[in-house]
Parts: C-alpha cells; sequence; structure tokens
C-alpha cells in the first residue's frame, strides 16, 4: 500500500478505541518499525484504522495471517527493527505462531498485535473467542493484555506500553524476539462517532507537539574495540599460544549481528568457515574465507585438517558434516570457545569451555580506525591457515569444473551456482530450507554471491518462505530472490498474492522434483516402504498455473535445459521489472546420484593436491 498523507492527529480520533489504538502506532513509528503488515478482520477494525493513518510507515495487507506474520518476520530480518502484525481473534492469532517460534529462535524483534473479545464474551460460548492470552507460551518474550480503552484508564498507560513492548521486542535487558500485545476491544469498532472527553490528552500535549517518543531509553554501551579486547583475553587465557585452530560462523539474522561478526573475524588470524546463511562468503576484507566446509569435512582426504581450537560465532550451522567434524575435533581434545552475538546457546553438543557474550543491541560499532588499533586475534598459525585455504581453492576448482556456471546441462546443484552468481549488491537472496539451503551451502564458492543472504534457520520449517521474501522486499525496498523447493512453495502457495502485490520485483526459483528430494539422502532413502509416498509426498504438480493466477511471470526450464538457459530466464526475468516464478525440473533419485559425482570429483582433486609437498597439513605446534 501507498503511505497516506494524513498528519497524526489524535483530537480527530472518532471514538476511544480508535484513539487508543492510534496512540500505539504512532509511537510504534516514532521509535522506527520496520513494517506493518494488516490481515482483515473486524474485531482488529481499530487498529486497522490506526494502520491506515500512519504517514511514512510500509504497510502490507494479508490476507492470510501466518504469511502475515513472515512478512513481519522478514522484513525485522531485514532491518533489525520490528516488524508488526495486527490479527482480528480467534483461530487468526494461532496462525502466528510458526513466524513466533522462528523469530523466538533466532532473536528477531516482533509485535504480534491482536484484538481480542471483552472479558464478558469469554467462557460463555461467544463466537470467535478462544484463550488468546499466553497462546504462544514460551516462545513470547513478553505477552501483555490490553484492556478495553476506558476514560478512568490515562493515556499514558498505552504508550507506556506501547514503549514497553517495543523495548522487549528489541531485547533491552533481555533476549529479543516476539511480544504479543492482545487487545481486548468493545464496540464500537468501526470509525463511527462516539464522544470522548478531549481533556483526556491534556498530558500528552507535550508529546504531541514534538516528534519524539514517549519514553527515552538510556543503555549503556560499550565499544566494539573494548569488546574485541575482552576476547582476545579470553584467547590468551584458553588458548596460549598460535595453534591449528579455525572460525566458525553459522547463520546470522540481523545486519548488526553480521556487523559484529564482521568485525570480529577481520582481527582473526585463522581460517573461516562460513555458513552460506552468515552473508559474509563474499566479504572481500576477509581473506581467509573457506568456502567448502561442508565437503571438506565429509571427505576422508582431509582427516589431517583436524583443528585444537574452535571459534563459533553467529547461529547453528546447516551442514551436517561440519556438525559432525566439529563434534569429532572436539572429543579428540579441541577446545572450543562460543562467542554469542545473541541471547542463544549454540552449543548443541555442550563442548564449550568459554562463552564470551556480545550483544549487538548495546555494542557500538567503531570506526575502522579504531577497530584496526584492535588487538589481533591470534589462534591459528599461518600454515594451518594455507592448508585450509588451498584445501578450499581444490575443492573450488573441481566443482568448477564439474558444474561450471554456463556450460552443461543444469542440475540441483548449478541452479544454487547460477542463481547465487547473478544476486548484486544491492540484492537479497533469500534461501529455502532442505535441499535449497544444502545446495547452496555445500557448492556456492567465495565470492559468486555479491548480494545479503537470509535464511529461516531458527526452527528450519519450509513455512512462510515466500512471505519472508515479500518482508525482505518490502522492508529494503530492492530486488529480492528467492531459491526453494517445490513442497516450501506449496505450503506458501497463498503468499504468491502478495508477491504480486510486492511494489519490488521478486524473482522465485523453484527447484521442482516432485516432492521432498532431502529424504532420499537421509536414511529413509535405503528404506523404500517408508520413502515414496510418506517421506517425499510426491504431488504432480507444475506451477505454472499459480503464476498465471496472480499475474506473475513464469518460465519452465526442464529436461534438455542448460544452465545457460537459467541465466537467460534470470536476466530476462530482471529486464522486466516484475515478480516472476522460473521452475527448474529436476529428478530426484538422479540428483542423489550428481551429488555423489560431485563429491567423487572433489574427493579426487582433493586427494591429489594434499599429496603434493606445499599442500601437507602442518605438524601440530610443538610435536
Amino acid at each position: 500500500m501507498s503511505d497516506p498523507a494524513q498528519t497524526f492527529n489524535p483530537r480527530a480520533a472518532p471514538n476511544l478505541n480508535a484513539l487508543w489504538a492510534s496512540l500505539a502506532f504512532e509511537e510504534w513509528r516514532r521509535l522506527g518499525v520496520a513494517v506493518v503488515v494488516v490481515a482483515p478482520g473486524s474485531r482488529s477494525a481499530p487498529l486497522a484504522m490506526a494502520v491506515a493513518g500512519l504517514a511514512g510507515v510500509e504497510t502490507v495487507i494479508a490476507h492470510d495471517e501466518r504469511a502475515a506474520g513472515f512478512v513481519a518476520l522478514g522484513a525485522a530480518r531485514a532491518t533489525g527493527r520490528p516488524g508488526v502484525v495486527v490479527t482480528t481473534s480467534g483461530t487468526a492469532v494461532a496462525n502466528l505462531l510458526p513466524a513466533a517460534v522462528e523469530a523466538a529462535q533466532t532473536g528477531t524483534p516482533l509485535l504480534l498485535v491482536t484484538a481480542d473479545r471483552p472479558p464478558e464474551l469469554h467462557d460463555c460460548g461467544a463466537n470467535q473467542a478462544i484463550r488468546q492470552h499466553d497462546l504462544f507460551g514460551t516462545h513470547a518474550t513478553w505477552t501483555t493484555q490490553v484492556p478495553c480503552a476506558d476514560q478512568r484508564i490515562p493515556l499514558s498507560h498505552v504508550l507506556s506500553t506501547a514503549d514497553e513492548a517495543w523495548h522487549r521486542a528489541v531485547g533491552i535487558g533481555s533476549a529479543a524476539g516476539p511480544v504479543h500485545l492482545n487487545w481486548s476491544f468493545r464496540e464500537p469498532l468501526a470509525p463511527i462517532a462516539a464522544p470522548w472527553e478531549q481533556t483526556l490528552l491534556a498530558p500528552l500535549e507535550g508529546w504531541m507537539e514534538s516528534s519524539d517518543p514517549w519514553a527515552r531509553t538510556v543503555r549503556a554501551e560499550v565499544s566494539l574495540p573494548e569488546a574485541l579486547s575482552q576476547v582476545a583475553a579470553t584467547l590468551r587465557g584458553e588458548s596460549g599460544p598460535p595453534r591449528r585452530g579455525i572460525a566458525v560462523v553459522g547463520a546470522c539474522h540481523s545486519p548488526e549481528e553480521r556487523a559484529i561478526i564482521a568485525a570480529i573475524l577481520r582481527r582473526c588470524d585463522g581460517p573461516i568457515l562460513a555458513d552460506i546463511g552468515s552473508s559474509l562468503r563474499h566479504h572481500t576484507d576477509l581473506p581467509r574465507i573457506i568456502a567448502h566446509g561442508d565437503l571438506l569435512t565429509r571427505l576422508g582426504a582431509c582427516k589431517g585438517l583436524q583443528p585444537d581450537f574452535i571459534l563459533r560465532l553467529g547461529g547453528n550451522v546447516s551442514s551436517r558434516a561440519i556438525g559432525e567434524f566439529l563434534r569429532r575435533a572436539t572429543s579428540l581434545g579441541a577446545m572450543q570457545v562460543l562467542v554469542r552475538t545473541g541471547p542463544t546457546r549454540h552449543d548443541p553438543d555442550h563442548t564449550a569451555t568459554c562463552d564470551v557474550n556480545i550483544d549487538p543491541r548495546v555494542v557500538a560499532v567503531a570506526d575502522p580506525a579504531a577497530l584496526a588499533e584492535c588487538e589481533p586475534l591470534h589462534f591459528s598459525e599461518a600454515t594451518f591457515s594455507e592448508a585450509w585455504l588451498s584445501a578450499d581453492r581444490a575443492a573450488s576448482e573441481a566443482i568448477q569444473e564439474t558444474i561450471g556456471l554456463d556450460q552443461g546441462p543444469i542440475d540441483e546443484p548449478s541452479v544454487a551456482r547460477v542463481v547465487a552468481d547473478g544476486i548484486l549488491r544491492s540484492e537479497t537472496l533469500v534461501i529455502g530450507n532442505s535441499m535449497a539451503i544444502r545446495d547452496a551451502d555445500m557448492h556456492i564458492s567465495t565470492g559468486m554471491l555479491r548480494g545479503n543472504v537470509a535464511v529461516n534457520r531458527g526452527a528450519s520449517g519450509i513455512d512462510g518462505l515466500v512471505a519472508t521474501a515479500v518482508g525482505h522486499a518490502r522492508a529494503t525496498k530492492r530486488p529480492t530472490h528467492l531459491l526453494l523447493g517445490d513442497l516450501s512453495l506449496l505450503h506458501d502457495l497463498g503468499s504468491l498474492a502478495l508477491v504480486a502485490h510486492s511494489p519490488t520485483p521478486i524473482i522465485i526459483v523453484v527447484v521442482n522434483n516432485d516432492g521432498g528430494g532431502i529424504f532420499h539422502f537421509l536414511p529413509l532413502g535405503r528404506c523404500e516402504g517408508a520413502l515414496d509416498p510418506w517421506s517425499t509426498a510426491p504431488h504432480g504438480f507444475h506451477f505454472k498455473g499459480a503464476a498465471e493466477m496472480f499475474g506473475l511471470r513464469f518460465e519452465s526450464l526442464g529436461e534438455g535445459s542448460m544452465r545457460g538457459d537459467l541465466m537467460r530466464a534470470l536476466s530476462d526475468a530482471r529486464a522486466s521489472g516484475r515478480s516472476a516464478i522460473i521452475e527448474v525440473r529436476t529428478e530426484r533419485v538422479a540428483n542423489v546420484e550428481r551429488h555423489r559425482s560431485i563429491q567423487r570429483r572433489v574427493e579426487r582433486a582433493l586427494t591429489a593436491h594434499l599429496c603434493t609437498p606445499q599442500a601437507r597439513v602442518p605438524a601440530e605446534s610443538g610435536s
């Protein structure tokens, strides 16, 4: 929706419900809300009308509450500021749970504003009245019940509650995450006249005349150089002299988190295993990035690259092979230091011997000159780092020879590479779960992906991925690409309506292998009776009809298509300036063999590489 031109004027509120709602949303506007998403309803009409009156705020109307939650989530991820989602009462509220779970798992700030029936309509059989308070349970950072509007309650209560909800969502003094405001409304719900006392506004005169929030929160900040010094001191105390150390970076879920982690890594001297969800593989000022950690750690040729020190940053890694590699290293005595950049402890094996907490919400990023003077974080010998880097180069060359960008038939690994290579620095690539994230993590080389990467790896669900991409596009106002599987697109098909109405183009590349291809790579793949149809869930659908229904540009690539065809399709979609779906049809069983053939090629290259004298892994320090 376009931004309304109205000027905020609480005196013009037609009734008390409208006044209360407008005060809350004006306060969130002043605090810097990212995007407000409204799902239509009757009980929530006062909230929707308040959103309609906001000036200068990106607003979205979503027909599906589950999608609405993920749009707000995507916007919050893109900006680091809370997204707001508004729903009516009843099951509409329950549909926000998947987005709330993902936000809780990743410390993403969300404001879930749900309309509710008044107390007298509960527990008496009234229509659409369910127990909404605490519906999100432990997944909500904070839950509060906003009472029905009443002239006996000062209006400062509304502003104070709006401030508290915002600060709880961004996590001042606690973990960031979803906050639930369950808001009770009595009639009138429509913006019809019901006189109220204008004198109620007297205590708010100063706030109304300014552009500042009602309450300011002062945060005690430490500089990033100070925080880095604390990490360096920890490393000195834990690791001693330089050793065979690696840094492992998982998914990053906010711009602030990425900035803090990148600043830390610039002061590190070891190889950096960067998960595709970290959005750090393309950073040219991080010269020791290892892109193919998944392949290097799963192949026997690289057993000699075992570290004795591990620095963990960011969220969980997508690669199971890297996780198992780290478990083996710690079982052999490797020391692990966890640097938290959020509230969650990403240590599923419980092996970290030191936990350093650097909160991006309260750490001020210093200018480059100040950071350059920070103490380096020494934990890896140069020869050990070079062994990792040279192995990664060998793997990258083998992948390039096997699945180059513009030659050969298209397959699932090459789809990830072709899509990534076309992303511009100002654009965003949202990567879906299951095989999409694994193909991207395994096959995208350093420097190929120049834009930002966004992933939903908190709960790793396939729900809401299209809506999440819409949230990124609406918040950044920059072209957004989405790479996902067919089941993920089917799961969120209704969100194509949001894509169709996005003023910013969204290009969806869907790999359609007629079901859940990832299950062929799991133990289920060896159990024919359990695989098809109970796990893979084949459906037999193609997406041309869906694209036509929502007026999206469409192209389908199937048997006989080449990688150059996908490059051309992407180029044509970008040139059109329209949102589009590009469907790539593949075959699940053939995909398994394709992955294995790539891994065999990489393993041969690594074996040959590591047999050369200059590529041999150095002996452990002191041995």
